[in-house]
């Protein structure tokens, strides 16, 4: 049942920004070999410099603003000694802007996280999830608002298929071709 509120937990943190409809056209083939050419620059970038999250990154606030990764890391590093040197990663990585990186990376991240959820949610893990709400709605000890939320984030994880929009369906189709190199790439970055 951890695992289950665990993977509850996260889809909530994401599915406002997961859900919302992209005035952009659908990811290119171009786009996320671009993302993927900046990754590892950015990492060796990262570890160069001392980038402090100084807490801006809370559950409470990715909950509210969205799962947007690339933004947030963006806003960061834009005041940062190291700003001119990640303008020279990103446009050698073939984009025109940070911003259009940050858009696209959120884009790129928010297809794969929902694409690997898709991939955990089996019929057994349907099943588990059923089970676990039956679990939920029957806890005494828990408040209402936690029951509220955890029962809210698995009956969102058990329509989650049939919930999302063309437009994040359109960016996943775009990313399946990449998702083993992808796999690959963030494994690696670990």
């Amino acid at each position: 049942m951890k695992i289950i509120i665990a993977l509850c937990f996260s889809i909530v943190l994401f599915s406002s920004s997961l859900f919302a409809a992209h005035a952009a056209p659908t990811l290119s083939g171009d786009d996320i070999q671009h993302f993927m050419n900046a990754m590892k620059p950015l990492k060796k970038l990262g570890a160069k410099y001392d980038f402090n999250d100084n807490g801006n990154s809370s559950t409470a606030q990715m909950a509210q603003t969205g799962f947007a990764p690339m933004s947030r890391s963006l806003a960061e590093v834009k005041n940062h000694e190291a700003y001119e040197e990640f303008k020279t990663i990103i446009n050698k990585a073939g984009f025109s802007s940070p911003e259009q990186w940050a858009v696209v990376g959120d884009r790129v991240m928010r297809a794969y996280m929902s694409l690997k959820a898709l991939e955990e949610l089996t019929p057994e893990k349907i099943q588990e999830l059923q089970v676990s709400i039956e679990a939920v709605e029957k806890n005494e000890y828990l408040s209402a608002e936690t029951k509220k939320q955890l029962l809210g984030s698995m009956k969102q994880m058990i329509t989650l298929k049939s919930d999302m929009p063309e437009e994040s369906k359109a960016d996943q189709d775009a990313l399946k071709p990449y998702l083993a190199k992808l796999n690959s790439l963030f494994e690696e970055l670990r």
